[in-house]
């Protein structure tokens, strides 16, 4: 029997379920009757069915009256046996009208039949209070089931307050059968869930509620509270399951609040075990498992059930519902049971908190301090097969993905390092599971950095773990392999990889990073690299994730100056090379996040230097593999971005010193690239380094013809006339701001001064390299480049009147043979004459034997001295004009007898047009003097330092004196050996009397320019450590520029280097590292056998941040050891030119401090002098 008839739907709203109009509703009371019932329910389906055809209203209202008008006239003795059945026989029609309406229209609270139901119903009522003797439990139950059946099936607020009542009355007068218990249970749950949520049935729900109260403080208690707990059947799928089951929640929510002290406690084992039902059978439903999480909460609030759940082993309940719970989307509630249930956990068995534990991380809610301890200690069991392993990882996921767990998240991760310390797991199978495990979480998107930092981080440890255990490859290998996986998307894991180096035994070993002081040791196990120089290919050509490409573009550069690394992986470079060049020439690279500023250009000047590197294995690469890079860097020099043509040019430099023979073939097409961009002043500089370098190679332009130094002068040229004019030579001398200082790290139009300097160098160095059949033809055009007009005048600078200087002198004392006051004469020769003569530029001095007639002709120019030993006839000190001379003697007035001097024209830029005859006196003889201290040479100093293994204090670095054999064999490349005790050059303040900086240091020099170096390993140490430390430092502290060769395992940078040789002037440092590590004793061993060009060091400029790094090494280049002292030494060249310039800006003076100048003013200071007195 059933209230319900399962043929119609119910029309409810439909946000108070899930169920649809089509869905059918199932009979609460199906087979729950007893037989004796069940004749009268049938017989109440065929009476319906016989009244099928007749209006279901009418029909009640008709039955209704008569069955007053009945018991009004019938004695009360013979009504007795029929009352009950005749209610509920008039009940049933109210049931049956409605079913069959309800099918036909949509629902709408019906007026006239519910009218004469409610009427029926008090009736019911007043019998049962006056009569509840006639009303046996049989028939009884028959009529609250039809009552139940009527009510809800019209769903009229006025039925089922009356069906409320009667079900009071029934309790109060009569007895409710046990059978009916069930059905009058599922009849409150859903009437409460149906017009609690209304205002306009509130009333009803009220009732409702305070009846399920009242029955459960009767007898009838305990079974009431097991028919609601039966409404939950979890059937969500219909739309009265539906509202049985919420209702139901709702109740014993309503239930658990009440502090009633009458009023029994919930049979909890019970609730929880249906709420488990509905939780886990059930589709997830949120606003069912949003009052599962409120009943809960109301429970855990109410300290009467903590005992009982502690007692009854409720728990694994309440873990399974949560549990299930959690399926569906978070609620408002889920917060509030959580931090309700943190106050119980003490309660809570042991072994049930890691569960707990892991239920509160999948439901993101913060850890308590049990459970996170619970959550810690889990970690620390070891697992004893792969399965285990596997299980172990499984919920490391929820760890990964919020903040909160980070904490616990590294005590996972720590534990795993530590088992893999205590070689755990020890076999290959389990080592890739815990791998993979990593990896995949690595790679998840929803894993927050900051747990990918820590997850790669634990890959590292591991990795080390496992390395530094000798034949435990197949667990090295594998977690080698995740960490190879993780670079593509990590940027730590890429930056670790970046540190793998084989040292010079072509042991394989990791750099420190910079925070760490330690000194790696040996990987006893070596993984295969095969699969991250897979990775590295591949990320090169596919690209990845931005801050992960980035970091393969800057570092992939450095890990190819480790040769010892590739040795055996040549494929990787020449895949490499050919990836690159093709995108170099093709464009197609990847393009910048627009939020970082940067474009392709950024990307392409990147792999130029990644080229750029690989071109150091040039020895094993065919000569068409070396011409094509070279191509590519020449064709590309021309490109419009200006960044890729500065790392071109940079690139090219490096050609020059490793690939010659090839740079030979190509010089003619890069000279004449180099002459189109004279139209970018940006490059000028880059330019001029380039040319004034490869003057210095002469094996280089061995092959240059007359037109091709002409380019190179134009070059020049068109520079020069870039700086000139007086709006930019006030630019020259400038002092900058410090905005402007930071911003010429790429702006070169900032240094006009420099590119004035570099100019006149670049002319003076290729001068000096012409062969004397190109000097007649050119000389001109390069006077002419000197030269330039202001207001329709020619004018000529200081600088270009020594430059055309020097040309004359050069040109002058070519094939002539110098000699000295003491092989001129001896005492044979008698009586000596001097006399001191100023012709426009040159000071002749002439010291004549009246005896022999011999003459020493002494020539003071602005670039230089030079002499001449006259026995009759004429003195050539230049080459302009033969026409013009000077006699020995002026009483020899056509020099006949002592003979003469010719002298430059007076029209000429080195003539005059009076010659000044200088007085034998003191004045004049300090004033030579002087001249003759200021050297005709431009002199330069750099220090040189050598740091040792492992030192990192200046007071073990001061104390070297010897170094490694690649650093003796370096410094004494760089110049010659020189005595440093009555030297006669500039020493540039190393001592020369006492031998207290050393006996020796080494000096480079050529015509023009010298450079001395500070060597500290040639430097004498003193037993006082801290007065040894100052001596040296004092010499390294004040140099502008110093070369550090780095031994010491470390990467250093110019902030770690000045804190180690504090100095206000040190304004570069070109740090020079071996590319392959080696210790004290490989140094002493392996590198004396190996060849210069089979050793490779990497070499970096590093500068203060108020100066412009614009040296050709500024990114670290590699260089092979016979090429590295020459550009060294040109990049040291370079770097003094321009410190010189840049403390020397502002004022009138800001020009480069040329000595040729400075002789150039001491000469015209004597002209202005004498002139008058002559």
């Amino acid at each position: 029997m059933s209230f319900i008839d399962e043929s119609e739907p119910r029309y409810m709203d439909e946000r108070d379920g899930p169920a649809s109009a089509e869905q059918r509703i199932a009979s609460p009371f199906s087979g729950e009757l007893p037989s004796m019932a069940s004749s009268s329910l049938a017989e109440h389906h065929l009476f319906a069915d016989d009244r099928s055809q007749v209006s279901g209203g009418t029909y009640a209202t008709i039955e209704l009256s008569n069955s007053i008008e009945t018991i009004g006239s019938r004695d009360d003795a013979n009504s007795e046996a029929t009352i009950c059945e005749r209610l509920t026989e008039e009940l049933r029609t109210f049931a049956t009208h409605d079913a069959t309406s309800l099918h036909e229209v949509p629902y709408s609270p019906p007026s006239g039949p519910s009218e004469g139901f409610t009427t029926t119903v008090k009736t019911a009522i007043s019998q049962i209070r006056r009569h509840a003797k006639w009303f046996a439990p049989e028939p009884l139950a028959a009529l609250l089931e039809a009552a139940l059946f009527a009510a809800s099936t019209s769903q009229s607020s006025a039925s089922l307050f009356a069906t409320l009542n009667l079900i009071e009355a029934v309790q109060t007068y009569a007895y409710i059968h046990p059978y009916s218990l069930r059905a009058v249970a599922k009849f409150l749950a859903q009437t409460y869930y149906n017009t609690y949520r209304r205002n306009k049935t509130q009333k009803v729900a009220l009732k409702a509620r305070d009846l399920t109260i009242s029955t459960l403080k009767s007898h009838l208690g305990p079974q009431l509270d097991e028919a609601i707990c039966d409404a939950m059947n979890g059937d969500l799928a219909s739309r009265d399951g539906f509202a049985c089951s919420a209702g139901a929640l709702e109740l014993l929510a309503k239930r658990v609040r009440f502090d009633d002290p009458d009023l029994p406690c919930v049979n909890l084992t019970e609730v929880l075990d249906r709420v488990h039902f509905l939780a886990v059978t059930t589709r997830a439903n949120e606003y069912i498992t949003e009052h599962i999480l409120h009943l809960l909460t109301r429970i855990f609030k109410d300290d009467r059930y903590i005992p009982q759940m502690q007692q009854d082993a409720c728990w694994t309940y309440v873990l399974d519902i949560l549990l299930a719970s959690c399926k569906a989307p978070r609620h408002s509630a889920t917060s509030a049971i959580f931090e309700t249930l943190a106050q119980h956990l003490s309660s809570i068995e042991p072994r049930l908190q890691l569960r707990m534990a892991w239920l509160y991380v999948r439901l993101g809610q913060p850890l308590h301090r049990v459970l996170s301890h619970q959550l810690r200690t889990s970690f620390c069991n070891v697992p004893q097969d792969e399965q285990e392993w596997r299980l172990k990882h499984v919920d490391m996921i929820q760890l990964c993905t919020e903040a909160s767990y980070l904490e616990e998240l590294r005590a996972l991760t720590n534990a795993n390092v530590l088992m893999h310390q205590l070689q755990y797991p020890d076999e290959h199978a389990a080592v890739s599971v815990v791998a993979t495990n990593f990896i995949t979480h690595i790679m998840d998107m929803n894993t927050i950095e900051r747990a990918r930092k820590l997850l790669v981080r634990a890959l590292v440890d591991m990795f080390y773990t496992s390395a530094m255990i000798t034949s435990s490859i197949s667990t090295t290998q594998p977690l080698f392999d995740a960490l190879c996986m993780a670079s593509t998307f990590s940027t730590d894991a890429a930056a670790f990889l970046f540190r793998v180096r084989a040292d010079v035994k072509n042991f394989t070993y990791v750099n420190p990073e910079d925070t760490e002081h330690r000194f790696l040791g040996i990987l006893e196990t070596a993984p295969d690299l095969k699969k991250w120089f897979a990775t590295l290919v591949d990320v090169l050509h596919l690209g990845a994730p931005w801050e992960v490409y980035e970091i393969f573009l800057r570092e992939t550069k450095r890990v190819l100056s480790n040769h010892n690394l590739f040795r055996d992986h040549l494929h990787v470079i020449r895949r490499l090379q050919e990836l690159i060049t093709d995108q170099i020439k093709t464009g197609k690279v990847v393009d910048p996040p627009l939020h970082t500023g940067l474009t392709k250009t950024y990307v392409i000047a990147e792999l130029v230097q990644i080229l750029a590197a690989s071109l150091s294995y040039h020895r094993m690469l065919k000569k068409e593999e070396i011409t094509d890079i070279v191509a590519t860097f020449n064709s590309t020099a021309g490109s419009p971005d200006y960044i890729v043509s500065i790392e071109c040019i940079h690139a090219l430099t490096i050609c020059c010193y490793e690939v010659p023979e090839t740079m030979n073939r190509y010089m003619d097409d890069i000279i004449d690239r180099m002459s189109r961009m004279v139209t970018r002043r940006f490059l000028a500089i880059h330019v001029l380094q380039f040319l004034a370098g490869l003057s210095r190679l002469p094996e280089l332009c061995s092959g240059f013809q007359e037109t091709d130094y002409k380019k190179i002068f134009a070059v020049c040229y068109s520079y020069l006339q870039s700086t000139r004019g007086e709006s930019t030579m006030a630019e020259r001398k400038r002092t900058p701001t410090s905005e402007q200082s930071s911003a010429t790290q790429r702006n070169e139009e900032a240094l006009p001064e420099y590119v004035y300097a570099l100019a006149h160098h670049v002319i003076t160095f290729w001068y000096m390299t012409l062969q004397r059949r190109y000097r007649d033809p050119l000389k001109p055009y390069i006077t002419s480049c000197l030269t330039y007009e202001v207001d329709g005048k020619e004018r000529i600078e200081d600088q270009g009147m020594v430059t055309i200087d020097l040309m004359d002198r050069v040109d002058a004392d070519d094939g002539s043979s110098s000699w000295h006051d003491d092989a001129a004469f001896t005492t044979l020769d008698g009586r000596l004459v001097q006399r001191h003569r100023l012709v426009g530029m040159l000071l002749v001095t002439t010291k004549t034997s009246l005896r022999t007639g011999r003459t020493l002709v002494t020539v003071r120019r602005p670039s230089g001295m030079s002499q001449r030993l006259l026995e009759h006839g004429k003195a050539s000190v230049t080459v302009e004009d033969d026409s013009n001379s000077l006699t020995v003697l002026p009483d020899d007035l056509l020099g006949r007898t002592y003979g003469s001097i010719a002298i430059p024209k007076p029209s000429s830029t080195l003539g005059a047009l009076d010659i000044i005859a200088l007085p034998e006196d003191d004045a004049v003889n300090r004033a030579i003097a002087s001249l003759d201290r200021t050297s005709a040479l431009d002199s330069h100093k750099a220090g040189i330092v050598y740091i040792g293994e492992s030192q990192i204090t200046d007071h073990r670095i001061f104390r070297n004196i010897a170094g490694s054999p690649d650093y003796r064999e370096f410094i004494y490349d760089l110049g010659d050996l020189e005595r440093l005790k009555g030297a006669t050059f500039n020493t540039q303040g190393l001592d020369r009397n006492d031998d207290t900086d050393g006996e020796h240091t080494i000096v480079w020099h050529n015509d023009v320019t010298e450079m001395v170096f500070h060597i500290v390993t040639m430097m004498p140490n003193s037993s006082d450590e801290h007065e040894n430390t100052a001596r040296k430092k004092r010499h390294i502290g004040n140099n502008h520029v110093n070369i550090i060769f780095n031994n010491s395992g470390r990467t250093h940078d110019y902030t770690t280097l000045y804190n180690l040789f504090p100095g206000q002037l040190t304004h570069v440092y070109i740090i020079i590292t071996p590319s392959a590590r080696t210790t004290f004793v490989q140094t002493r061993t392996e590198n004396p056998t190996t060849e210069k060009h089979d050793r490779f060091y990497s070499l970096r400029v590093v500068t203060r941040p108020d100066y412009p790094n614009i040296s050709s090494a500024a990114d670290e280049k590699v260089v092979s050891g016979a090429s590295l002292a020459g550009m060294v030494r040109n990049l040291a060249l370079n770097e003094c030119i321009m410190t010189l310039m840049w403390t020397g800006r502002g004022g009138e003076g800001a020009e480069y401090p040329s000595s040729w100048r400075s002789r150039l003013q001491q000469l015209r200071r004597l002209g202005e002098r004498y002139r008058g007195g002559r």
